[in-house]
């Protein structure tokens, strides 16, 4: 089976790596676009800057706690990375770095974790693949799906493990409980439903989706675009005069404009391997 990278590059597998500063937060990164890449990343918390030198950054001995950072070129921020509250001894690796144009939230492609079993990433919760069963089987929440509803986002009701990015196949059954067919289409973000499958790389291949019996009987939901939280455009300043706030796509919207941006959401059985993102953000 190929590997799904590409349909979903917002969201990705984190892997183990080597230890961090004694009681400190290290973040290291780099990115994926060599015609895009920042001059330096600004550590909003900490006020510290790290230059970008050969595509590459590290920022070492951040206090514990949640991190922002902010890419910046000039005076203008082109993207903003949002983490929670990283405990002491954290080492994270950032690699192959892309910018949302229309978010201005920045997603690696992968990522390497040493210290806490999860973490968040601009509202996406992500662990190392281990933490995915072989076989799967969890009850959660669609926050994302995409337009031809052929991959979506789970956030399990087991906080122990991460959003499943699963790729619904042709094969993937949706049922009722009492398994009755149920059109695939008619599930929307928001849905509690449950997953079977099995893990590939980070992702899961559904097999069968139990949809409630009361979604099963309602409409279609209306082939709409959904809607994308906006934060404002970043302002020109130096990076130690702005005040970041960050807001995270609806319901991680950024899984879905990768999906239509990179695979046309197309990945029933299986990825598509072309495309790029567009990755730098507004100046």
């Amino acid at each position: 089976m190929r590997r799904f990278g590409p349909i979903l590059i917002s969201i990705i597998p984190l892997a183990a790596c080597g230890s961090g500063d004694a009681g400190g937060v290290t973040i290291r990164g780099d990115f994926a676009d060599s015609a895009r890449v920042p001059a330096t990343v600004f550590a909003v918390e900490a006020e510290r800057e790290a230059e970008v030198k050969r595509g590459a950054f590290v920022l070492r001995g951040l206090s514990a706690g949640p991190v922002t950072l902010r890419l910046v070129s000039g005076t203008d921020t082109v993207g903003v990375l949002a983490l929670n509250s990283l405990p002491g001894g954290t080492t994270l690796e950032l690699r192959r770095l892309r910018v949302d144009d229309a978010t201005h939230l920045a997603f690696p492609q992968t990522v390497s974790l040493t210290g806490p079993d999860l973490v968040t990433l601009n509202g996406v919760r992500m662990a190392v693949d281990a933490r995915i069963p072989a076989e799967v089987d969890a009850h959660g929440r669609v926050l994302s799906i995409a337009p031809e509803h052929d991959a979506l986002i789970l956030r399990p009701d087991d906080s122990a493990l991460p959003d499943l990015r699963v790729v619904v196949g042709f094969a993937a059954q949706a049922v009722t409980p009492d398994g009755d067919p149920v059109e695939p289409g008619r599930i929307a973000a928001g849905d509690s439903i449950r997953v079977q499958g099995r893990s590939d790389h980070g992702f899961v291949v559904a097999t069968k989706l139990i949809v409630p019996r009361r979604r099963a009987a309602a409409a279609p939901p209306a082939a709409e675009p959904a809607p994308v939280a906006q934060r404002p455009p970043p302002r020109s300043s130096q990076p130690g005069e702005v005040e970041v706030h960050v807001r995270v796509p609806n319901e991680v919207q950024e899984v879905i404009n990768a999906i239509q941006g990179r695979g046309n959401g197309r990945a029933r059985g299986h990825a598509k391997d072309q495309g790029k993102g567009n990755g730098h953000g507004r100046g």
